[in-house]
């Protein structure tokens, strides 16, 4: 390359962008990076992106492999898990049904500040050496073989233009990789989505003063740290607090909510709320609201990711599955971990054609699994059934499989994908069964009158059981990962017993350290 030229051009300068600059310095400090991004630094801490709660292969790369543990621990809330409630309108919320924990799983996520964490990373960068271009806007993109060009404007104005021997599109749904190259590609699942965020902090706590509802939770109070879902026939609402004292609020539906729903702004949006979910209206009462998108069918993916020609996307730049669940830092996480192991093969003198193919079919696969889960689901997000089922069996599925190649470091080892490919198939054989059967229940799109009750997920041993492989870090996945096997082998069964309409299983003592009081709880 010509002196002046950097060896890697990121296209994007948010999480995704910042994450991978932070990534390739430090694992190869003799790169020369350069990062531009449209928006001018600082960012607005309340910045208007998505994705403010994370789960688990996210918080672990933002904590460990980016080293942002104190960080967040100083800055960002510590989330309380996933909360679902269900039920019509009630005079009091304390008699909605609530699917969520007791008490937190020893895996920490969080709920965070997305501008925060990207000035924090950006002062980071700029410390070692990267150079980052803030306010540019980026023309074009023309990808070769072995040298890429950045065409751009400057923040004064001024074109300029750039090569390198890598380009990573990390720049969103500006689309700059797929545009050049057509790499659009469906991902056969709809959703749509409207969001804002509020200058005020809202705690579901504060929606009743039932001693017996706040008495549930063992950290009385702490309800409003989760991500909490408002549950209904094809829609939820999400609510998440922000270290600063902002919430942001969300409503997404399919189409046939969306549609009946007709919102376009935020004044339509709290009037849907009034008559849905009443409470949350009433908390959004005297509100001021920061910032209001509307994105219709935002779920999309992509034909190639990892290029040995050398180009890469990652972030919503390649794929975007679904908000629910916060999946999104997820695939952040694996594209980075993907493109810094490619890139530092190649800088070391090594072939990479086959790890981008061969992690590109990983990466798909989990992509496809993660959109299996809600494709034609959301008829079913108001039954409280069928949402128990769903939520343990999700769950079991994530930790025991995905999270846990992730946690053992096997998600950038080709070796080690292809010696588990028949373990691999076979529970996402499982899965595939058992989201084909959510998919049937969905369609009845059923309501189930609310009796006040708590679905306290901690007390599945199986949930436990999971989570301990993941925490034990002498625990090879040679062993984890068929235990995990026999654990989904065995929950489908019961499960799909869970979802017909009339459950006749019985559960033996055995059966019962898999799955406690947890039937009893959802067919009641």
């Amino acid at each position: 390359m010509a002196a002046g030229n950097p060896d890697v051009i990121i296209a994007g300068g948010g999480i995704a962008g910042l994450g991978l600059a932070t990534q390739l310095i430090e694992q190869n400090p003799e790169l020369k990076i350069t990062l531009l991004e449209r928006s001018r630094f600082p960012v607005n801490n309340v910045t208007a992106k998505v994705g403010e709660s994370t789960v688990e292969i996210g918080s672990r790369y933002l904590s460990h492999t980016l080293g942002l543990k104190d960080h967040f621990a100083s800055q960002h809330l510590q989330k309380f898990g996933l909360r679902c409630f269900f039920g019509s309108p009630q005079t009091d919320f304390s008699q909605q049904d609530e699917l969520g924990v007791s008490r937190r799983f020893d895996l920490p996520t969080f709920q965070i500040e997305r501008g925060l964490v990207e000035n924090h990373l950006q002062q980071r960068l700029l410390a070692q050496g990267v150079t980052v271009l803030d306010g540019v806007d980026i023309e074009s993109v023309e990808l070769g073989q072995g040298t890429q060009q950045a065409r751009f404007k400057d923040q004064h104005g001024q074109h300029q233009t750039l090569h390198s021997r890598w380009l990573i599109d990390a720049a969103g749904r500006q689309a700059l990789v797929k545009n050049s190259l057509g790499l659009h590609k469906p991902s056969h699942h709809r959703g749509n989505a409207i969001w804002f965020r509020v200058d005020k902090t809202i705690k579901i706590d504060d929606w009743s003063n039932q001693t017996h509802w706040h008495d549930k939770i063992a950290s009385c109070g702490q309800r409003w740290l989760s991500t909490n879902h408002l549950m209904g026939p094809g829609y939820w609402a999400w609510v998440i607090p922000l270290g600063s004292g902002a919430t942001s609020i969300g409503l997404v539906m399919d189409d046939i909510a969306y549609e009946q729903a007709a919102i376009s702004n935020y004044n339509e949006a709290l009037a849907w709320l009034d008559q849905h979910q009443p409470h949350l209206a009433a908390a959004l009462s005297d509100a001021k609201v920061l910032d209001f998108v509307n994105v219709r069918d935002y779920s999309y993916g992509c034909d190639k990711l990892f290029s040995s020609d050398g180009w890469a996307l990652t972030g919503e730049a390649g794929v975007f599955a679904d908000p629910f669940y916060s999946p999104g830092a997820d695939f952040i996480a694996l594209g980075n971990d993907i493109i810094s192991h490619i890139i530092s093969q190649q800088s070391n003198g090594q072939a990479i054609n086959r790890d981008c193919n061969v992690l590109e079919f990983f990466f798909t696969n989990f992509f496809d699994n993660t959109v299996s889960v809600y494709r034609q689901q959301y008829g079913g997000f108001g039954d409280r059934q069928m949402m128990s089922v769903k939520l343990a069996w999700d769950y079991a599925f994530y930790w025991g499989v995905l999270v846990l190649l992730y946690y053992k470091n096997a998600v950038t080892s080709v070796q080690t994908i292809k010696r588990f490919i028949p373990d691999l198939q076979h529970v996402i054989s499982l899965n595939q069964t058992m989201q084909a059967l959510f998919r049937e229940r969905a369609q009845q799109r059923r309501i189930l009158t609310p009796q006040g009750m708590f679905i306290d997920q901690y007390e599945l041993p199986v949930l436990h059981e999971i989570i301990g492989q993941l925490t034990d870090e002498s625990l090879p996945l040679e062993q984890a990962l068929p235990n995990s096997r026999r654990c989904l082998e065995q929950l489908m069964t019961y499960f799909t017993d869970m979802l017909s309409s009339n459950p006749t299983k019985a559960i033996s003592d055995g059966e019962r350290a898999l799955l406690a009081d947890y039937r009893h709880q959802v067919l009641a």
